[in-house]
């Protein structure tokens, strides 16, 4: 006779022991839905910089780091560089070449030098004494200042074609011819009757009565 087994659990089997149970730690099953189910925290997350670099609340800037930062910045001013032994600055426009070649300012030969212990060079150099004479100038700064006001105009005016400023518009003298028009002088007043034909010559000998003239209305 057939009898029931009773039925054991298939986990317990040893041919079932290669099937892994479901666990939500792997990449299937409702991973999707237990993604949502995190836990929120009400606080900021850090950065990198953040942890690294924490601010300094009490810390109070060196004046003096900052001021020589900024006067690296701006370099040495203007006076420093151009207003050197009083002379002034509109004589240093005159380039080394035109001073040595053109023989501006002083056309005598240039002193001996010596070497100096204290400046650690050969003094004195001639380029650092300029010539005090006035500027070599040739009109490129007029004429960089002409073109630069001609340029203000034309960007005040508007914009023109190409067309348009190759070909001007011609004067209205140009365009005025004197011509005179009549009209001729008509014999009758009357705009609905036109004028009566000449009657023809009559033939001589003729002694039949004049006929009257036959008017034609308009």
């Amino acid at each position: 006779m057939w009898t029931r087994e009773k039925s054991h659990d298939k986990w317990t089997q040893p041919g079932w022991r290669i099937e892994q149970k479901y666990g939500n730690k792997v990449l299937i099953g409702n991973w999707v839905e237990d993604r949502l189910q995190f836990t929120r925290e009400n606080r900021t997350a850090n950065s990198t910089n953040r942890l690294d670099y924490r601010p300094q609340w009490d810390y109070q800037p060196d004046t003096f780091v900052r001021r020589t930062a900024m006067c690296r910045g701006e370099g040495l001013p203007t006076k420093l560089l151009l207003a050197h032994h009083s002379a002034p600055t509109s004589h240093f426009l005159v380039s080394q070449y035109d001073e040595m070649y053109g023989r501006r300012g002083d056309a005598a030969r240039p002193k001996l030098r010596h070497w100096d212990s204290k400046k650690l060079a050969w003094v004195p150099e001639r380029s650092d004494h300029a010539a005090k004479v006035p500027p070599t100038n040739f009109g490129l700064c007029q004429a960089r200042w002409a073109r630069a006001a001609e340029q203000q105009r034309s960007e005040a005016t508007p914009a023109q074609s190409t067309y348009h400023s190759a070909y001007p518009a011609p004067p209205r003298s140009a365009l005025r011819h004197p011509r005179h028009a009549t009209l001729p002088p008509r014999p009758s007043q009357c705009p609905l009757r036109p004028l009566q034909p000449p009657l023809p010559p009559q033939p001589p000998g003729h002694k039949g009565g004049h006929s009257a003239p036959v008017q034609t209305g308009a």
